[in-house]
């Protein structure tokens, strides 16, 4: 579970009503499916203007998921995250791992780097 501000109820939600389920979000991406689709659609298009649109629509409903969520820890008086602080820290991270068929780790990593980016874990120290 997820303490601290920003999103504090980001995770577990208000009312035992899950706003952010993301172990679900990251099974997607631990199947032989879900990580094709991710290099699929990462890897087929152009640097063009209008494959950088098309790109954006694609990620439109998940930024908008993540926007509520702001929106929500916002309302509630909590500071959430920048959205690219979100992108970067949370998204960006799991998508490379399915880009480069990375697995994350079994459970709990979804969390860990929820945690992270609400300052409640630290960051792996470099090797």
């Amino acid at each position: 579970m997820v303490t601290g501000a920003g999103l504090s109820g980001a995770v577990e939600g208000q009312d035992g009503v899950p706003a952010l389920d993301a172990e679900a979000g990251v099974a997607s991406i631990r199947t032989p499916e879900g990580r094709l689709l991710i290099r699929a659609v990462a890897l087929s298009m152009p640097r063009s203007a209008p494959a950088q649109g098309k790109r954006a629509r694609q990620f439109e409903r998940r930024i908008g998921a993540i926007e509520r969520i702001r929106e929500r820890a916002t309302a509630r008086g909590e500071t959430p995250p920048p959205l690219d602080q979100i992108l970067d820290q949370l998204v960006a991270p799991l998508c490379l791992r399915a880009i480069f068929g990375i697995d994350p780790p079994a459970s709990g990593y979804p969390e860990l780097l929820v945690d992270r980016l609400l300052g409640g874990a630290p960051a792996p120290r470099p090797a």
